[in-house]
């Protein structure tokens, strides 16, 4: 198995994608053991926690397969894990940005009223554990994108709903160009990086209702961003 070092942009983000791309050119088969955390982190040049993420994110998809003491595998498509024909069109689709949109705006604002209301302690230390590091990865000059992904899986994970955390796990792969760099913007990293302050403050403090109305204010807000500098660069061309 050979991997690229990644970039600090997206490096969760980026794990994920190059063992997807070993999976799909077949370099990595159904049921074949993954090296161990250390050799990755030396292969992609991150550290052993970067690598437990990536591993998490696409065991939740059900692209990866965990056993205690064993270790990690490809799926197999008989282990039933990897969701079905609806996840897989998702996954392996080029999808529009303005149909991601409309999917995550159905889902992401209840996912936020829930995580309010069932989000236990330690889901929502997570959270703003999660926000520290997105404000200092935007102090640093890099886009958060790959924390911005984290921030939303975790929470899925608050709402208590294990199959929304894996729909999400799935969704938010297979929607990844949404967060790709090319649509990244110091406007767009303010604008997410306010609106999750706000998220983390109705959630921690229980109130559904602004969990929910926030996230869709966010979704609508970088919808917007996203495409009005789409229509700026086309108009310079």
């Amino acid at each position: 198995m050979e991997a690229r070092p990644v970039s600090r942009k997206s490096i969760s983000d980026e794990i994920v994608s190059q063992i997807r791309e070993m999976i799909d050119h077949g370099r990595l088969q159904p049921g074949d053991r993954l090296p161990a955390e250390r050799r990755l982190a030396e292969q992609f040049g991150v550290s052993r926690t970067t690598v437990r993420e990536g591993i998490k994110i696409l065991s939740e998809s059900g692209l990866l397969t965990s056993r205690q003491g064993a270790g990690t595998f490809v799926s197999r498509p008989d282990d039933g894990a990897r969701g079905g024909s609806l996840i897989e069109a998702v996954l392996s689709g080029n999808h529009d940005l303005q149909d991601v949109f409309e999917v995550r705006k159905m889902l992401e604002p209840e996912i936020a009223a829930l995580a309010a209301r069932n989000g236990s302690p330690d889901a929502k230390t997570r959270l703003e554990a999660i926000l520290m590091e997105q404000e200092q990865a935007i102090a640093d000059g890099e886009s958060g994108a790959g924390i911005d992904n984290r921030f939303h899986q975790a929470l899925a994970e608050a709402s208590g709903n294990p199959v929304l955390r894996e729909m999400v796990a799935a969704l938010h792969e297979g929607f990844s160009h949404s967060r790709a760099e090319e649509v990244q913007s110091p406007q767009r990293q303010k604008a997410s990086l306010a609106a999750h302050r706000a998220i983390v403050e109705a959630v921690k403090n229980g109130h559904a209702m602004q969990a929910e109305r926030a996230m869709r204010e966010h979704l609508d807000e970088v919808e917007r961003i996203i495409f009005d500098n789409q229509r700026g660069a086309y108009s310079r061309r």
